[in-house]
Order: structure tokens, then C-alpha cells, then sequence
């Protein structure tokens, strides 16, 4: 029997050589037919994604240059990161795409649900996606969970807890100082005023945030029981027990396998036992050599200039602390540079259609009417959308009523519908070096703005008649934009926030949804489709290296007589970036009696 296999191979090979030979003298087809045998096949093509650092909407520096040179504060464009994704879903040279989750990632949770709708259309365009994990944070699990497949390295845990807030209060910091903040506000769910006046949050705070914690948990949940086909009563109970070794997430259905512990591009290749070529999937940004005369080029041209020269439809991030200024600051929303990018951006013909994005807990009542008056003649030209982030309240809720489409993510912050006013009064640090100021005036109110001394009954009578009329205001400007009635207003007000699922049902948003449904609205109503040629482009320029030095520069000069003075730097390191830092220095300038905010406890951060 072998003998006849043999022989009936033989004859078969010399059948076909010589059938060959017959029609191609010279062997040429032989010659190729041997290559392509002995040729190694082509390795198969995955794309990586490796997500590291902070992803920011408006990625600039802000804050502390020394933080910035010791490598510190640095943040990533994450709408760069989400473009690239929508790129890659169109990219016909691969059908694999590996996301390697090992280092540290700072998303907030409504950058995770615009990054999970990044990965379904990954999916949907046919795309394999595999997410490689080590030690992973939640973060890093929401972002894996949305793949096809979760690998975890077999020594590793995943940290899956649900949502917590927390803030700082800073009273027994101020008391051990000797500075007494005069606060006052209108209504008790002001909470941004909270950390200046107690040493621990209200109770009646406390309920109240539970109860919004628990629907922007609910999102998380959402998302993770879809990703992994779990019900969601089984993702809440895995959230309770919070840490899960490797195998415990493996039994528990958070992952799909478990893998040695050696890097996310050998664990795929061995798992699909093939070869496999890699190539990443984010561009990197060029860096471009240091050149003084770029610098300062850099330094003199606008940073809000708007350069537009092809049908466009603009993104507009307001993102910071709200307040008034000519200048721009990094980290900030300034009222003379907003506006003067919003006008640009009315006066455009090019521009078609215009997004704004906001992140902010609010700030100046005067700067947040500033803006919000821009905002209406810009959507008195043409279609505008609004768009939430992370947080939009108080203030930055204020700039979004102007009549158009809002549209926020279910753990979106916003609302704190109500306004507080405050001054420092240093008088007991200034005794305890010995200094004592002594105020000669002609009237009562001569010493309203001494930061000597606090607000006397009167004081305090005129600046809540003045707090109150800005309430008032802000009760009506909500009514008219929103088309609720004063008294539903009133019901949702007083400082309350709402996530961004309880402010849908309660009708201060329109609709759930992240800034790729915003943009598809805006180009709805300007009449732009998706064959049309059209660019998308993000306003204002962020704020480069120079830009921050320039404002640590002018904070030096200040340094003397302002907040860096009096307050020891860990705690101002704590509150950069905030609107906590806004209203201290603002009220330590005192060349006016008080400014009135309408400000969130921007110090509430999610963990």
C-alpha cells in the first residue's frame, strides 16, 4: 500500500514538470512556483493603542511651571486620541487592534463613554479589538471592557470600586493661618461655599450627592455590564468587593483569560499563534527643536486667533474657572479673550456651525454674562450646540443658556444654580507678626473691601441684597432659556447639582450624548453632510510652555501681597486649577468690596 502512494506521487510530479516544461521552455513558472512555496507568509498587521497620562478636552499647561520642567502636569489632547480612533475604524490594512492598558491613565468618566463609543465603531467597521491589562485601575477596565477579548497578566488585579466624591475643606487650614473668610450665598446647596465656612460637609450636602453619585455610578455599571455580557445587579455586587486578583477576575467573567506576564505584543502574538506585526495607532505629535525666535513668535501671537480659511464646522472649548480679565490665563476661561474668540467666530463666514464644549465649575457672575451674551449673538448667526464635559455648572451652566441644544454625558456635573460672595479677613495672622492696620474713612462702607476685617451687620445687608438680585437673575435668564417655570427653577436650584442623567429628566439638558452628537446636530442644522468637504477644528489654541512661564512670571511679581504670601504652597499645589484659587486670589486683590460667583464646589472630584 505505501509503495503504491509512492508511486502515484512520482508519476504525478513528473506529470506536472513535465507538462510544465512543455510550455514554458525556459522554467520561469517552475522558478515561480518554488518561491512562492519556500516565501514565509506576510505577518498579519495589528494596530496598538497605548493609552498613558491625563487626556484633557483643551490639553494645555496650566498651574505651576516648576511642576510643568519637573515633568509633571502634563496632559494629552484627547480629542486628537479620538479622531486618530475614528481614522483607524476606516484603516482597510488591518483587522486587529490590540490596546495595551499597563500604564497609568487618567479618563475622566465621560471621556470613558466617548472612548467606548470610539471602540463600538472600532467593532462595527469589522475591527478585532483585544485589551491587554496588568495592574489595572477602573479606568483602564471600562476602556477593556468594551473590547472582544480582556487578557490580564496572571499576577495582576483589577481595581474595579464604584464612584466616590470628595472635596477639601479648608476652615481648620485657615483658622491655624489666622484668615477668616466672610461668606455669603444663596441657597443651602451652595456647596462651593462650604469648604470656606465648616471643617466637614453638611449632612443635608452629603444626601443630596449621594443621590446624584448614584446615577453616575449607574452609567459605569452600564457600560461594563454591556461590554462584558453581565447583568448589571452582578456588576454592582463586583464593584462592592472592589479588588479582584486574577483569578477572582477571571471566575467572576471580568476577563477572558489570564496570560504570563510579559507585555501586551507577545501575549497576542502567542494567544493567536501567529506572527504578527505591530505597528501603533496614535501619531505622534512632531516635536519641533527649540528656536528663540519661534518662542517668541509663540509669545506675540494671539492665542485665541481664529484661523479658519475652509468650510468649518469649531469646536469651542471653554474649559476652568470663569472669570474677568483681558489676558488669557492657562487653566482659565477669561471674559475679555472668550468673547473676542466668540465674535471671531460669529464674524467668520467660513465658520458654519459651532459646538461649545464646556468644562467648568463656573466662576465670576460678571465674566459668565459676559460670555453668555457672546454666546447668544453667536447663535443668533448660526446653528450652535452646547456640550458638556466633565463639569458644567453654576457658571458654566450659566453660559449655556442661551436658547440652543444642550447636550451632556449621564456623569456630566452641572446645575449649582446659585451665587455666593466672600472676602478674607487676615486681621488675626496679621496680629500674630505684630502688624495692625488702622482705616481713617469719611463713611461707614470705608473699610468694606479691608482685608483686616470682616463684614459688619450692614456690610453683610448690602452684599446679600446684591447676591440676591444676581440669584434672581440667574432664576430667570435658566426660566427663559430652558422654558421652565420660574417656580420649577427655584425647586432645582439653591446650589443643588445634578448629574448629567438626572439633569435630562429634570429638563435642564436636552438630551444625553458626548461631542460626536453634538457636532452631527450642528451639521444637521447647517446643512452639511457627510460627503461634503468640511474641516472640524478645536478653538482656542492651547497654551504652550512659554505661555504658563509667562503667567508663573507675573504670579512672582504679585507674590509679595498675594495669596502666595499667606498660604503655605502644598495647599495652593492642592487648589491649582481651581475656582478655590480663583476666589482666594480675587478676593485678596482689594480694590473692590467683593466679587460674586457662581461657582461649584469645584474641589468635588470623582475617585
Amino acid at each position: 500500500m505505501l509503495r503504491t502512494v509512492f508511486v502515484w506521487a512520482l508519476t504525478g510530479m513528473f506529470c506536472g514538470v513535465g507538462a510544465v516544461d512543455a510550455q514554458d521552455p525556459d522554467g520561469a513558472a517552475v522558478a515561480e512556483a518554488e518561491a512562492k512555496v519556500k516565501a514565509p507568509p506576510e505577518p498579519k498587521l495589528v494596530r496598538t493603542v497605548r493609552l498613558s497620562g491625563a487626556y484633557a478636552d483643551l490639553a494645555e499647561q496650566g498651574g505651576d511651571v516648576f511642576d510643568v520642567l519637573a515633568g509633571g502636569g502634563k496632559v494629552k489632547p484627547f480629542y486628537e486620541l479620538i479622531e486618530q480612533l475614528d481614522a483607524l475604524a476606516r484603516d482597510e490594512e488591518c483587522d486587529t487592534v490590540l490596546f495595551d492598558l499597563t500604564l497609568p491613565l487618567g479618563l475622566n468618566q465621560p471621556q470613558q463613554a466617548e472612548l467606548a463609543r470610539a471602540i463600538a465603531a472600532l467593532r462595527a467597521g469589522g475591527k478585532s479589538c483585544h485589551a491587554y491589562l496588568e495592574n489595572a485601575a477602573r479606568a483602564h477596565f471600562v476602556v477593556a471592557s468594551q473590547c472582544d477579548r480582556v487578557l490580564l497578566a496572571d499576577m495582576g488585579t483589577i481595581d474595579f470600586g464604584a464612584l466616590a466624591l470628595s472635596t477639601m475643606f479648608m476652615r481648620d487650614a485657615l483658622d491655624l493661618l489666622g484668615v477668616r473668610m466672610d461668606v455669603l450665598r444663596c441657597g443651602d446647596f451652595k456647596g462651593a461655599a462650604e469648604p470656606y465656612m465648616r471643617s466637614s460637609m453638611s449632612p443635608h450636602l452629603r444626601e443630596h450627592y449621594l443621590a446624584m453619585l448614584e446615577t453616575m455610578n449607574d452609567d459605569v455599571v452600564r457600560l461594563v455590564a454591556k461590554g462584558r455580557g453581565l447583568a448589571p445587579e452582578r456588576v454592582r455586587e463586583l464593584q462592592r468587593q472592589r479588588l479582584h486578583p486574577a483569578k477572582d477576575a477571571l471566575l467572576a467573567g471580568l476577563v477572558d483569560r489570564l496570560v504570563p506576564w510579559q507585555g501586551a505584543e507577545r501575549t497576542l502574538e502567542e494567544l493567536l499563534g501567529e506572527e504578527l506585526k505591530f505597528k501603533t495607532a496614535l501619531r505622534k505629535r512632531k516635536k519641533r527643536s527649540f528656536n528663540l525666535m519661534s518662542v517668541i513668535q509663540d509669545l506675540l501671537r494671539p492665542a485665541d486667533e481664529v484661523e479658519v480659511e475652509t468650510p468649518t464646522l469649531a469646536v469651542l472649548h471653554l474649559s476652568g474657572a470663569i472669570v474677568d480679565g483681558h489676558k488669557p490665563v492657562p487653566g482659565s476661561i477669561v471674559s475679555g479673550p472668550a468673547v473676542s474668540t466668540i465674535r471671531e467666530l460669529t464674524e467668520n463666514e467660513n465658520v458654519r456651525g459651532v459646538v461649545v464644549r464646556i468644562n467648568s465649575p463656573g466662576g465670576s457672575a460678571t465674566a459668565s454674562e459676559a460670555i453668555a451674551l457672546a454666546l447668544g449673538d453667536l447663535a443668533a448667526a448660526k446653528p450652535v450646540v452646547c456640550s458638556m464635559g466633565r463639569l458644567a455648572a453654576s457658571g458654566g451652566y450659566y453660559v449655556t443658556c442661551f436658547g440652543r441644544p444642550i447636550i451632556a454625558e449621564a456623569t456630566t456635573i452641572t446645575g449649582s444654580i446659585g451665587v455666593l460672595g466672600m472676602k478674607p479677613d487676615i486681621g488675626p495672622l496679621m496680629r500674630r507678626v505684630g502688624l495692625h492696620e488702622e482705616i481713617v474713612a469719611l463713611d461707614e462702607r470705608g473699610g468694606l473691601d479691608a482685608m483686616t476685617q470682616g463684614w459688619g451687620d450692614g456690610d453683610r445687608e448690602l452684599i446679600q441684597g446684591m447676591l440676591d438680585a444676581v440669584y434672581d437673575r440667574f432664576l430667570n435668564h435658566v426660566s427663559r432659556s430652558r422654558g421652565l417655570p420660574r417656580e420649577q427653577v427655584e425647586r432645582l436650584a439653591g446650589g443643588r447639582v445634578w448629574s448629567g442623567i438626572q439633569a435630562c429628566e429634570l429638563g435642564l439638558v436636552d438630551e444625553l450624548g458626548g461631542l460626536d452628537a453634538a457636532l452631527e446636530m450642528v451639521a444637521k442644522e447647517a446643512e452639511i453632510g457627510a460627503d461634503d468637504d468640511y474641516e472640524i477644528v478645536h478653538v482656542p489654541r492651547a497654551r504652550n510652555f512659554m505661555d504658563v512661564f509667562a503667567a508663573e512670571l507675573m504670579q512672582m511679581r504679585a507674590a509679595s501681597t498675594g495669596l502666595e504670601a499667606l498660604v503655605p504652597r502644598p495647599l495652593l499645589r492642592q487648589l491649582a486649577g481651581q475656582g478655590s484659587l480663583a476666589v482666594l486670589r480675587d478676593a485678596l486683590r482689594g480694590d473692590r468690596p467683593a466679587t460674586i460667583w457662581m461657582l461649584m464646589p469645584d474641589g468635588l472630584a470623582l475617585r
